[in-house]
């Protein structure tokens, strides 16, 4: 299978949209692909999507012809092997803490891959305070293409609150970004409409959005032109 131009621009450090379809619904695959955006993100973390669900998700996805990848619900081998076995084009590994875990990921992909393994996408998440404070050597390790931001996660592992902004979490996330561009490491995160002018001053080019975030803002439209 080859490289869909997604994955192309997200090496080469050109602008991705991802848009998290945030359940089971494989019929949005094509108007997604058709209207614009880059990946399908089928999240297996933060919604009740099974193996079963994210399989035909995945499928769904190749057929509309846009790129599908899989945020595990978990980072232990065992599990994110099952998504690359039912032809994931990538990962999106969650909780990682240390260069340890991403070599593990890495080698992973490597081993579920084979002779594929150059068509697969691996990315991390940084959104633990540990993942911030080991990242010199998270960004060391070869075979990532690139790098997911968390801030809600690295709040609430700061504050116990997830949501909170304190300005040790904005610190930290221009530290992140800033680490990233100066490697020329491609990263991300997720930036709704008011934040996208900073979030491409940042530097960062993988663009986390949900699919409520899509809705929100085509139904205000909506409503404004026809209601008022």
């Amino acid at each position: 299978m080859a490289l869909y131009d997604a994955q192309q621009r997200l090496r080469a450090g050109q602008p991705v949209i991802a848009v998290n379809l945030a359940g089971r619904n494989p019929d949005v695959m094509r108007p997604l692909a058709q209207f614009g955006a880059d990946v399908a993100l089928i999240d297996c973390e933060r919604t009740g999507l099974g193996l079963d669900a994210a399989t035909e998700l995945i499928r769904a996805a190749h057929v509309a012809g846009i790129c599908p990848m899989v945020r595990s619900w978990s980072k232990d081998p065992a599990v994110m092997v099952r998504y690359l076995d039912r032809q994931a084009s990538g990962l999106i590994v969650p909780h990682i803490t240390t260069a340890q875990d991403v070599r593990e990921a890495v080698e992973l992909v490597r081993y579920a891959s084979g002779a594929q393994v150059a068509e697969k996408t691996l990315i991390v998440q940084i959104e633990t305070v540990s993942a911030v404070k080991n990242l010199a050597e998270i960004l060391d390790v070869p075979g990532v293409d690139a790098y997911l931001i968390g801030p809600n996660d690295l709040a609430y592992d700061m504050t116990g609150q997830r949501g909170s902004q304190p300005p040790e979490l904005l610190a930290a996330v221009q530290d992140v970004a800033a680490q990233c561009r100066n490697r020329s490491k491609p990263f991300g995160m997720p930036a709704n409409w008011d934040q996208l002018p900073h979030f491409r001053s940042m530097g960062g080019t993988f663009l986390y959005f949900p699919l409520e975030w899509l809705l929100q803002h085509a139904l205000h439209d909506l409503n404004s032109r026809f209601k008022q």
